[in-house]
């Protein structure tokens, strides 16, 4: 018997199969009413320059169908199962992944499973997954993971900024007049999740690269109490701007000696949303412990 964790693609994973403790539930790319699956047949390079030429994308959800049956198989084959879902405050994932986990509770009380809305997206849904799956490598139980994953979720964070307002507005995030002004005079939203029901939302804005990437590392001083946990992993995540990516790195470490940076390209389920031009940081707001350090 062993600990299985199910999440959906928007966790931006790509090597599940490296490890056996992680299984990934596809979220359809739509276009066109033609659906699409990353790292199938679509990828992000492929997406985004489609987009650019006008091609709307959007996305859906985990089918309950898919739920039911992949929680039934590992439940049946005496595994524990943890289902760490996209942010409810994006989608209904969490809910439907629950309505899945309360039918087979009903089948046998038993079982041990439990879904958990990581209020998270991006690399930040990357960040709480791969330290669970380290927890369950230290062999925690599944009482002692379902306690610290509410402290991992709790202390995740997102900052985020686009480039083009386009995409923003196509998602209605943004009205055609804030559109229009911030790209005239240059406004760059500064954006980030709200920690009660994992819902985006505008920060502040600023303009042009330079005051974005001040207003980036002021606001994550800002998440950690003035006192920024450096003894952890940072992820950055980019769309097409690899080169941005690696300059705001660079800004950060100006100031920031973190334990660990890792760079990851925006996947197709968020980047269907934001457009290939966005930039965003992920950090927990306090300190883990060493043992979820360096993931």
């Amino acid at each position: 018997m062993s600990i299985k964790i199910i999440t959906d693609s928007a966790c931006q994973i790509t090597d599940s199969n490296k490890n056996e403790n992680l299984i990934i539930l596809n979220m359809p790319v739509i276009s066109s009413d033609k659906e699409y699956i990353e790292g199938q047949t679509i990828n992000s390079s492929d997406m985004f320059s489609r987009m650019k030429n006008g091609e709307v994308f959007k996305t859906s959800q985990v089918p309950y169908k898919t739920y039911y049956e992949s929680f039934k198989n590992e439940l049946e084959s005496g595994n524990d199962v943890i289902c760490i879902t996209l942010s409810s405050g994006l989608t209904s994932t969490f809910q439907t992944a629950t309505m899945a986990m309360n039918a087979l509770l009903e089948e046998n009380k038993d079982y041990k499973i439990i879904v958990k809305d990581s209020l998270c997206a991006c690399s930040g849904e990357t960040s709480v997954i791969n330290k669970v799956l380290k927890l369950v490598e230290l062999n925690y139980s599944f009482e002692e993971l379902n306690e610290k994953l509410d402290e991992i979720i709790s202390a995740q964070e997102h900052i985020f900024t686009v480039t083009n307002l386009e995409y923003l507005y196509r998602g209605g995030r943004l009205s055609k007049t804030q559109k229009v002004m911030g790209s005239l005079l240059n406004i760059r939203p500064v954006m980030s999740v709200d920690k009660n029901d994992g819902s985006l939302y505008v920060v502040e804005k600023a303009r042009g690269e330079k005051q974005t990437f001040i207003k980036m590392k002021n606001l994550m001083i800002e998440k950690c109490n003035n006192n920024v946990n450096l003894n952890q992993t940072l992820y950055v995540c980019y769309g097409e701007d690899e080169d941005e990516a690696d300059l705001l790195i660079e800004k950060i470490k100006e100031d920031f000696d973190f334990k660990k940076i890792v760079k990851c390209p925006l996947g197709c389920v968020i980047g269907a949303h934001t457009g290939p031009n966005m930039l965003s940081i992920y950090f927990s707001n306090k300190d883990l412990g060493e043992e979820l350090s360096e993931v």
